[in-house]
């Protein structure tokens, strides 16, 4: 059974993600930030924090898929961050996401990860890029 605390800390880092919604819904900014600052800076750290997590778990034993995709996801979504703020690139972040659960499920094949956290992987992944579906909804009926 995983530990309370990392499923507890695991669903906290989803919290930003409904916050950028709900500033993207009520047009408002928080600490000088806009919904869009809060959405792209957020996933940023969480998808270069999520690929480190990989990389670090691809180095013993080396596997070199794990190690390469999650070093091309972190690429990624730094270039989404800077070049392609738009509801097209919110879309390309929940593929994004999903990828990044993959990289996870080949890890628990290899046994780098355990069932437990592959659960709770699966569960704040699922959240998060429906939060991302919502953000983008509501961007393009804004």
């Amino acid at each position: 059974m995983i530990n309370r605390w990392i499923v507890v800390v695991s669903l906290t880092g989803a919290l930003p993600f409904a916050l950028a919604v709900w500033l993207n819904v009520q047009q408002l900014t928080l600490l000088g930030a806009d919904a869009a600052a809060w959405l792209w800076g957020y996933s940023a750290v969480i998808a270069a924090f999520l690929a480190g997590a990989q990389w670090g778990r691809s180095l013993q034993p080396l596997d070199l898929v794990s190690l390469l995709a999650s070093n091309g996801f972190a690429l990624v979504v730094f270039a989404l961050a800077l070049w392609l703020r738009t509801n097209t690139g919110v879309v390309l972040l929940e593929i994004l996401f999903a990828g990044l659960l993959f990289v996870d499920r080949r890890q628990l094949r290899l046994g780098l990860i355990n069932t437990d956290y592959w659960h709770l992987r699966i569960g704040v992944t699922a959240l998060v890029c429906s939060l991302l579906a919502i953000y983008a909804f509501v961007s393009a009926t804004a």
